[in-house]
């Protein structure tokens, strides 16, 4: 359980619950309300204020001046509510201007740092906006940096200053910061919400991760298909790659999904079951589509990997595709100027009016609160992806 300081807004007559907001700079953030933990004579004592004291009142609400200030225990905060609270006792001595949302975000075990920090030029953006995406975003976010060698591009000033990749865990890391060594360098395991959101407040913003996981005996758990067109002008490019590419795989009858990349790409996965298939069977396999797209759409695709030889073509690197090397993760931001998303997609969406802006923190956010969960069922694919017979079928034309 968690603690945290609140002050009560209003008081619903029918629930008989006493809502509470807190501060999140000069505005006033409604955030759950409470009816368990009062005494008796504690409940009559609010009421009575409540009712004397109110600044306004309709058939359901009595509502109520920021003073009031009370003290409660939660079990989380999801959603920007607080998830069964209790009240411990009133604050008599709070000012209810210190009962802020940092604060509250604070009882993750992690303090907020410059919650006013501006993050990206020409947007509202900042720092605060940042953690609270990660903590809305934790549980789709979570699932796929579970078990992987992290790296993460930080970003201490926003896109106001220098960036860095960092692999190896910083000496300062808190003590709940889950680690794991390989080739010398001790990476960060992210599989939980307090060592996520640390890694916010430290302003990572991209959360790249090997196509393994720690356990896999370097076996992928899935194959990325990276569309890379040659700039973020000519995502089009990208979007025709990936209605090719769709078509191949539903032929095959295997299972994919699909994500913009938050750049100028998009990416086409294919979940595996795990510690099954080798690098070199799904090389096999990558290679084989590559080429056959190529063969398909000889002045559209390439797989040169030198630019001045590509010739305003798409790669497609299947090279990329090994142990040890990244993609960017389903639900990261990325470091540009819009701080877009890396968002999973219905293929139903991919139309020529699609484009990564349109994948804002805001936007997903909104997205996964109308249930639109494109990878919902990615996990559960691993046990169903038909790729063994494929790889079969390719072996024997080999």
């Amino acid at each position: 359980m968690y603690t945290a300081a609140f002050f009560i807004s209003d008081y619903h007559k029918k629930a008989e619950t006493f809502g509470v907001s807190v501060c999140l700079n000069k505005e006033i953030i409604s955030v759950g309300t409470f009816n368990k933990g009062l005494k008796v004579e504690e409940k009559s004592a609010l009421l009575r204020i409540i009712k004397e004291h109110n600044k306004k009142e309709d058939e359901d609400f009595f509502y109520m001046d920021p003073g009031i200030c009370v003290e409660l225990k939660f079990s989380s905060f999801e959603h920007h509510k607080i998830i069964n609270p209790v009240f411990t006792k009133f604050l008599y001595n709070q000012n209810w201007q210190d009962c802020t949302l940092e604060n509250l975000l604070a009882t993750e075990r992690t303090t907020l740092t410059n919650p006013d920090k501006p993050l990206f030029p020409n947007t509202n953006i900042t720092k605060l906006d940042y953690i609270l995406y990660l903590k809305e975003v934790s549980p789709y976010f979570l699932p796929f940096l579970e078990n992987r060698l992290l790296t993460t591009i930080r970003f201490p000033h926003g896109l106001f200053g220098e960036s860095f990749y960092q692999k190896q865990c910083p000496d300062y890391a808190p003590s709940y910061i889950e680690t794991c060594v390989k080739e010398d360098i001790q990476y960060i395991v992210c599989n939980n919400l307090e060592t996520l959101l640390w890694l916010g407040n430290q302003l990572a913003f991209e959360f790249h991760i090997p196509f393994e996981t720690i356990y896999s005996n370097s076996m992928p758990s899935e194959i990325v298909f990276d569309l890379d067109p040659p700039s973020s002008e000519h995502f089009h490019m990208a979007i025709e790659a990936a209605k090719v590419l769709q078509n191949i795989l539903d032929r095959l009858h295997l299972l994919s999904f699909l994500k913009i990349s938050g750049n100028k790409g998009i990416q086409v996965y294919l979940p595996l079951p795990e510690k099954t298939f080798s690098y070199d069977e799904v090389r096999s396999f990558t290679e084989f589509i590559a080429n056959y797209m190529i063969v398909a759409e000889p002045e559209l695709f390439t797989i040169e990997r030198l630019k001045k030889n590509r010739k305003n073509r798409l790669y497609i690197d299947y090279i990329q595709h090994s142990e040890g090397k990244t993609i960017i993760a389903p639900y990261s931001i990325r470091g540009n100027k819009g701080g877009y998303v890396a968002c999973p997609i219905e293929w139903r969406e991919l139309t020529d009016s699609l484009h990564p802006s349109q994948f804002s923190m805001k936007v997903v956010l909104h997205r996964l609160d109308k249930g639109i969960n494109p990878f919902s069922t990615y996990f559960e694919a691993k046990e169903k992806q038909p790729f063994r017979q494929v790889l079969d079928v390719l072996k024997q034309k080999q």
